[in-house]
């Protein structure tokens, strides 16, 4: 199995090579798939880096690990109290990349002494609050969780926006996707086939990935994962119930944007709802995006402008309507000042995270 995984993970360098060579005369089979069954949904930046990553050697792949991943690393919602230990989780230093703002449902009480740790009390003078705070009018710490309130023109929140740090192969061609075991069962012939030592830190990542698309669902919600461009689309189709979805997602810049404050400038509420599929990329040597339903949702495309001048952005924002059944310890109440069933809670979507959404503007299903 392993000799076939590495003929397989050599003949995806080849073919990226080649596609290389050939130019935009020779576009993935991906997008070609993409163009066909969102023919009104340009590929976004984020998407389209993935599966025009360079061709990387197929015995020498990093998986990027905690220090690579923004504050805000949406999760899941459902995993148990073990794996909520970030030694098991991803190996991650204490603080706040620690902290797993879509578990809601699970114990927080390890996220206590982190959020008290790395969060201050917010300034009155933004609108953000809980992650972030000010002095002087300068942002000292990023914006994890919002009010929905703050999604308002003139409104201000300081924002961290970390660089793009994609899977190294990006999306594998769905054959090759489909032929790679995806379990933890079959880790062990996994990391042969990647060139990966076991005992390397790079394995808690692949672990922890693979352990939050194994986890059990919460009632009411839909998730999954999906190892190639064709797969995630269609699962959201299949979720949504429709073939006429669209993808929103964050404009914001690869290299990433210093923390500064930013105001709101215009606001755009995405159509679709009030059910949403939210898609984030996970720890792998390839792309790997999990997915699951958002629950009662308002989602929102908000057009900020940096403080620093020059620095627009357009970010994706999801505000969860109905938290009565989350955990009443989770971190967003402590930092919010709200609790189970009150106020909607908001958050970005990050770089390379997607927001799936009918298309209502062509389809009533």
């Amino acid at each position: 199995m392993a000799r076939f995984l590495v003929a397989l993970l050599a003949a995806t360098v080849v073919a990226v090579q080649a596609g290389e060579q050939l130019g935009h005369a020779a576009p993935a089979t991906a997008e070609v798939f993409w163009r066909a069954v969102l023919p009104h949904s340009p590929l976004p930046d984020a998407v389209l880096r993935l599966l025009k990553q360079p061709a990387a050697d197929a015995t020498g792949f990093v998986v990027r690990d905690a220090e690579d991943r923004p504050p805000f690393d949406y999760r899941d919602y459902s995993r148990s109290e073990s794996d909520d230990e970030p030694s098991k989780r991803t190996g991650a230093t204490s603080g706040a990349r620690d902290l797993d703002y879509d578990d809601y449902y699970s114990a927080a009480d390890k996220l206590r002494g982190a959020a008290a740790a790395e969060y201050k009390e917010p300034s009155s003078s933004l609108a953000g609050s809980g992650a972030s705070t000010a002095r002087g009018g300068k942002a000292e710490t990023t914006t994890v969780f919002f009010h929905e309130e703050a999604v308002r023109v003139g409104k201000r929140l300081p924002f961290n926006f970390p660089p793009a740090a994609p899977a190294a192969l990006g999306f594998l061609p769905r054959e090759i996707a489909d032929s790679v075991p995806f379990s933890t069962a079959a880790l062990p012939r996994v990391l042969s086939a990647f060139g990966i030592a076991s005992d390397s830190a790079t394995v808690a990542s692949m672990e922890a990935t693979l352990r939050a698309c194994e986890s059990p669902t919460i009632a009411g919600e839909s998730k999954f994962c999906a190892t190639s461009l064709e797969a995630l689309v269609e699962r959201a189709m299949g979720v949504l119930g429709t073939r006429d979805i669209r993808p929103v997602t964050s404009t914001l810049p690869r290299a990433g944007a210093p923390l500064q404050t930013y105001t709101v400038r215009a606001v755009r509420p995405v159509e679709g709802g009030p059910v949403f599929v939210g898609c984030h990329d996970e720890a792998y040597p390839y792309t790997v995006y999990r997915c699951h339903t958002t629950g009662p949702s308002r989602a929102y495309m908000v057009e900020m402008e940096g403080a620093r001048g020059g620095d627009a952005v357009t970010i994706a924002a999801v505000c969860h309507t109905d938290t009565s059944l989350w955990n009443p310890e989770h971190v967003s109440f402590k930092l919010l000042g709200t609790k189970p069933g009150g106020t909607p809670v908001c958050h970005l979507m990050p770089y390379g995270h997607i927001i799936w959404a009918k298309n209502v503007k062509r389809s009533t299903a």
